[in-house]
């Protein structure tokens, strides 16, 4: 037996109701980041090989505070020669007995301006000089203690390792660790190494997919104070900035989820506000400078995302373009005019909306006070339709006399979908978890962790998949069998079932793939229809309220497109058996990009639709750079007539094919996969085929 067959199957990284042992599936997660690291399943077998007596896995019989602090023990400190002090220790791993949280973002302010001494007041110290001692017989208050106890022997370590390095700055360095203990960060560099570290300590503890926040709303103090007391230049702040983000990159191969790319190490940049003066949109010389290192660096992440309103300033789109167009698929724009009134409507209060960030991918979420779990579950749109038609009988689908007969019982089997996805949620046991219990808003207050509910929000988030799909399946069933009367309903099926392989089905099958109009088309009935089925699913979920109080929230996008095909049978709207979904909301035959961005502006995303909803545009190399003037000016129109948010990729199909062929070759273009980017070459062959297809669509060279 290989060292690789005795874990098969254990693939997932977290735990569900009644997991007792993490050791197995921790193990075939290392063995997962270590074939990303190395290249091959045989250099990293023989590296665990030799190295399995470093593996570690925190004992479940302590506290969890207590087992992050023999974690805290056990990690492996690497100090470079120069820079930023950042380690993760693949072989070091804490153990869990549910789910972890996954997608938070965490407000940094409240790390650089508290220390583990003064942090929330947690205890008495005599050095901080504040503070006051908690019970100790409470559970709560001994898992962040030793926490705090691990973190502290941690920095000691990191800074004592410090002085005895041949790091280039050792004392500096060595002086910001040990001022982490008790007291607040007072330079912009020391601010984002204490970033940095807070952030390593999240990834080493089993967090996955963590954004930074809103970085340069954070680090703006900093940056305006040592600029100027002349402690810093605008140069040398741009210099930090790249090392920063150099270094949030080097370990891409340990914090990609499913895809090598798919980090969810997303920086929220710009943004709209309003006081009771009026409204403003708030940026700085650090937004450009992030968007600009991330032009020249040209990595997949850290990824960008920009939040415009009508007030955002031209050069910032302009610049923001600049950078999308070198292909890297980032920034992201997210539309304030509407993200914001959609989260204070849900529930979330004013203020808190107006600082959200993005999570995951492209959920909004409310940093440092959501439990934000906003991508913990998928539905697709077109699953209960196409199990519908697969089940039914030929004399049941006779009887179906009218359109909105059909329609009826495809939202019956959609609120099904809806119920067993609900079944799942109340399933989850969550994961205790003191680090994110003394950084999230009012789990210190009500003395609760976060895994039962501590958070001031307490929400589920999920994406969805196929809209298109199942919106251009039901209108072409309307078309061509209840008004047309050109096929029956039972015909249509049997050539669907059978996966219009006959080549009588051909025609059949090119009227149901070019029928006209479609998704993403601004005509009213697909928009109604649309609007009609993502109200019914809302109207599912309305009632529904998790253990913690908090409610469902959906949006449009996301990334199982190219999975969740693969398990579904062909469809109406042309789509053969097991072939990837439409993307987010898009239209890649059309070149009226201002018409794709109108449908998408009079999408519904009110009530509880606004957990990412995604337009998705594909234009070819230079494109933007040849119409700079006219593209900023759709980028504003669009802005007013209301899209949610846009992402655009910049590939041509000649690159990509060449990248195919010759992958030892110095050509690995970056594509936008959904919400984050991807090296080409790093994707599996199905994503490969996919993007070579859109992009041949996208030019006029497919169909």
């Amino acid at each position: 037996m290989g060292l690789f067959d005795n874990i098969k199957g254990l693939t997932s990284r977290q735990g569900g109701k009644g997991t007792s042992n993490s050791r197995p599936i921790i193990y075939s997660s290392t063995i997962t980041k270590l074939n990303r690291k190395f290249g091959s399943k045989e250099k990293a077998g023989s590296y665990l090989a030799s190295n399995m007596h470093k593996f570690y896995v925190s004992s479940s019989k302590f506290n969890k505070g207590l087992q992050m602090k023999n974690l805290f023990r056990k990690v492996e400190i690497v100090i470079p020669r120069e820079g930023f002090i950042y380690f993760l220790d693949e072989l070091k791993n804490l153990n869990f007995d549910g789910k972890v949280f996954e997608g938070i973002a965490i407000d940094y302010s409240k790390v650089l301006n508290g220390s583990v001494y003064s942090y929330n007041e947690i205890y008495f110290h005599p050095k901080a000089g504040r503070g006051f001692a908690r019970d100790l017989s409470s559970d709560f208050n001994k898992n962040q203690l030793d926490m705090l106890d691990g973190m502290e022997l941690l920095i000691y370590e990191i800074s004592k390792k410090l002085r005895n390095s041949n790091h280039n700055e050792r004392a500096k360095f060595a002086r910001y660790f040990e001022n982490m203990i008790d007291k607040p960060a007072e330079h912009f560099e020391e601010a984002l190494q204490r970033i940095l570290f807070y952030n390593q300590i999240l990834w080493q503890t089993g967090h996955g997919l963590n954004g930074l926040g809103r970085l340069d709303k954070i680090l703006e103090d900093y940056y305006f104070d040592d600029l100027n007391n002349g402690f810093l230049s605008q140069d040398e702040v741009y210099e930090f900035i790249k090392s920063f983000l150099k270094t949030l990159h080097k370990y891409y191969w340990y914090k990609s989820s499913q895809l090598l790319g798919d980090t969810g190490q997303a920086i929220t940049l710009g943004g709209k506000y309003s006081d009771e003066y009026g409204e403003y949109y708030f940026y700085n010389d650090l937004t450009y400078m992030f968007i600009r290192a991330i032009k020249e660096l040209r990595f997949t992440d850290p990824k960008i995302v920009l939040r415009v309103s009508n007030e955002t300033p031209r050069d910032l789109i302009e610049l923001s373009l600049e950078t999308i167009g070198t292909g890297i698929g980032s920034p992201l724009f997210s539309n304030d005019e509407v993200l914001i009134e959609k989260m204070v409507d849900f529930g979330y209060d004013k203020e808190d909306a107006n600082n959200y960030v993005i999570s995951n991918c492209w959920e909004p979420s409310v940093v440092g006070k959501d439990l934000g779990q906003n991508n913990i579950s998928c539905l697709s749109f077109l699953k209960p339709l196409n199990e519908f038609f697969d089940g039914e009988t030929e004399a049941f689908l006779g009887n179906i006399n009218s359109f909105d007969e059909l329609f009826n019982s495809y939202k019956y089997h959609l609120k099904k979908e809806a119920e067993s996805l609900i079944q799942n949620l109340d399933g989850i046991n969550w994961n205790e978890d003191p680090i994110l219990s003394l950084l999230i808003d009012d789990c210190n207050d009500k003395s609760l962790d976060i895994s039962i509910g501590g958070a001031k929000y307490n929400h589920y988030g999920i994406t969805t998949v196929s809209l298109a799909n199942a919106v251009n399946s039901l209108y072409a069933v309307k078309k061509l069998v209840f008004e047309d009367k050109k096929y029956s309903l039972n015909e249509l099926n049997k050539m669907r079932k059978n996966n219009f392989k006959k080549d009588k089905y051909q025609k059949a099958y090119n009227d149901l793939k070019n029928i006209t109009p479609r998704f993403g088309m601004d005509n009213e009935e697909i928009l109604s229809l649309s609007n009609e089925i993502i109200q019914f699913l809302e109207d599912c979920f309305k009632d529904y309220a998790n253990e913690f109080g908090g409610k469902i929230k959906f949006g449009l996008s996301s990334q199982h497109y190219i999975s969740a095909g693969e398990e579904i049978s062909a469809s109406f709207d042309g789509r053969k058996e097991g072939k990837p979904f439409s993307v987010n909301i898009s239209l890649d035959d059309n070149k009226d990009f201002t018409e794709i961005l109108r449908f998408a502006s009079k999408l519904d995303y009110g009530g509880a639709k606004f957990n990412g909803n995604v337009v998705d545009l594909m234009i070819s190399s230079n494109f933007i750079k040849n119409h700079m003037d006219e593209f900023t000016d759709f980028i504003f129109s669009s802005i007013q007539s209301g899209f949610f948010q846009l992402q655009i990729n910049v590939i041509d199909s000649k690159t990509l094919i060449e990248a195919r062929k010759n992958p030892e070759s110095n050509i690995n273009p970056i594509v936008r996969v959904c919400g984050f980017s991807a090296y080409f070459n790093d994707l599996p062959e199905e994503y490969q085929d996919f993007f070579i297809e859109r992009a041949l669509k996208n030019e006029g060279k497919a169909s």
